[in-house]
């Protein structure tokens, strides 16, 4: 994504964690419906499980994949 026309500042916080969700935000992009937790199971293992799971609510929340996905908050892991 051509991210030129942002300023170095915006640059810096595009794609991160700047902060740590609140219970709204993580209700609102975080929460697996049943569908999503069907797809979710449909992956081998727990850690595949959970690497899905918060995979899906980063790009809703963020809008995009981290570059590393162990970069998360530890309230979006819990």
């Amino acid at each position: 994504m051509p991210v030129s026309f942002l300023s170095a500042e915006q640059r810096s916080r595009y794609g991160v964690f700047n902060a740590v969700p609140d219970i709204a935000q993580l209700g609102a992009f975080f929460h697996l419906d049943a569908d999503d937790r069907r797809r979710a199971m449909a992956a081998n293992g727990a850690r595949n499980q959970l690497g899905w799971s918060v995979q899906l609510g980063t790009a809703r929340f963020l809008n995009c994949f981290l570059d590393d996905p162990e970069d998360v908050p530890a309230a979006v892991v819990d």
